[in-house]
């Protein structure tokens, strides 16, 4: 009997139960989204060559679009900070990592204005 796993959509973050490997067919009952597609795999990375880290997987130019990569494995579940700045749990989980991306990015931001201003003290 094939194990069930859990995937969280990454458009509307939506836990589903898939017993065995998702096909291409198989999309999120929330938001009809693909679960079988780059960004609900575990060798996305943006930061990547071809935004996968899989060295033998073939390029894919839709990465929300479900597609037939051999190599597709379920993204781990994402562990939540105990920190958040998003104190409301009823947000869907693409407002809270939109939240957390806006903090990381002022903190960023205010960074590389120090560095900057560094750069040019008397």
């Amino acid at each position: 009997m094939p194990e069930e796993k859990i995937i969280r959509c990454w458009s509307c973050g939506t836990e589903i139960a898939v017993s065995g490997r998702p096909t291409r067919d198989d999309s999120c009952p929330k938001c009809d989204n693909p679960i079988k597609c780059c960004y609900n795999c575990r060798f996305y990375d943006k930061s990547a060559n071809h935004h996968c880290t899989e060295p033998q997987a073939e390029w894919v130019r839709y990465k929300e679009k479900a597609n037939f990569c051999e190599y597709f494995e379920p993204r781990p579940p994402v562990v939540e900070e105990a920190e958040s700045k998003v104190p409301d749990e009823s947000l869907p989980f693409s407002l809270k990592a939109a939240a957390r991306n806006r903090h990381r990015t002022a903190t960023q931001k205010e960074r590389t204005k120090e560095a900057w201003d560094d750069l040019f003290k008397d």
